[in-house]
């Protein structure tokens, strides 16, 4: 249940919040000097919150059920334009691991930043598995390892068919090129029958790979295991998500064993100006 509830002692009828609400929850009348709630709209509530946020007022308060703290960050500065490119354009994908996992604790604070990454009409669908078990990795890769197998003898045409005998063999010798011995791997799923839930879990994911280096960590896009956990609902199934629930993309992450002090070359923006 979704309750709004707004301090008539603090509004000061701006009504700013009247303007901010997409879907016409809140209500300034020619009668009235503060805002007010229209019951029978409070069901459209998306959760989004700006309501409470753009209130200049400290105004109004919003709770419904799984509804986690607002942080304050009152005290923090938004990065500068360099510190934030140099954030983006210095990330990379990270293939080689120390040998210690990430802290539980380092990995909440990064989930209760990307809680706050954008999703459709603001539906928050996105679940979280980190899978931490060595020997849990180990099997999962060693499935995605039979599967290869499989498609390089079924399916020619398949198009990773061409890299995936490298991939086999080095397995076989001991080396993991599937997630590259990564300590801990995150899905992002959501149920099945939600038509915007890729987006949604990419979008999330791209917060966190951008959230990883300022904790020291680094992560890759897991798009191998992720094309075989798609194209096998065994394989999907055997990770444990909740019911009905699929793997949008996978990513490692760790702690780098490497650095990269260099930006490697990158085309440059293709844009159509109109």
């Amino acid at each position: 249940m979704t309750e709004i509830t707004i301090d008539p002692t603090l509004c000061s009828g701006c009504g700013i919040c009247v303007r901010t609400c997409p879907y016409g929850i809140l209500q300034l009348t020619d009668d009235a000097d503060v805002a007010s709630v229209i019951p029978e709209r409070v069901d459209f509530c998306s959760h989004c919150g700006h309501c409470s946020a753009i209130c200049p007022d400290n105004a109004i308060t919003i709770s419904y059920e799984g509804a986690g703290p607002v942080p304050d960050l009152s005290r923090e500065d938004i990065p500068t334009a360099g510190a934030l490119s140099r954030l983006m354009v210095s990330r990379r994908s990270i293939r080689e691991y120390q040998k210690k996992p990430v802290p539980q604790d380092i990995l909440s604070q990064i989930f209760d930043i990307i809680r706050y990454a954008p999703t459709g009409m603001n539906g928050q669908s996105v679940h979280w598995l980190v899978v931490q078990d060595p020997k849990e990795i180990r099997e999962l890769i060693g499935r995605v390892i039979d599967w290869a197998r499989m498609v390089v003898r079924d399916q020619p045409a398949h198009p990773l068919a061409p890299i995936l005998p490298v991939m086999i063999t080095e397995w076989e010798e001991g080396r993991d090129r599937i997630c590259h011995r990564a300590p801990q791997i995150i899905f992002a799923s959501s149920h099945k029958d939600n038509p915007i839930g890729f987006v949604d879990a990419i979008i999330a994911l791209t917060h966190l790979d951008l959230a990883a280096p300022v904790f020291g960590l680094g992560t890759c896009w897991a798009g191998i295991l992720q094309i075989a956990l798609s194209s096998s609902p065994e394989l999907m199934e055997s990770i444990g998500l909740p019911k009905d629930f699929v793997s949008h993309y996978a990513m490692m992450i760790g702690y780098p064993a490497t650095s990269y002090p260099g930006i490697p070359v990158r085309n440059a923006a293709s844009v159509t100006w109109r």
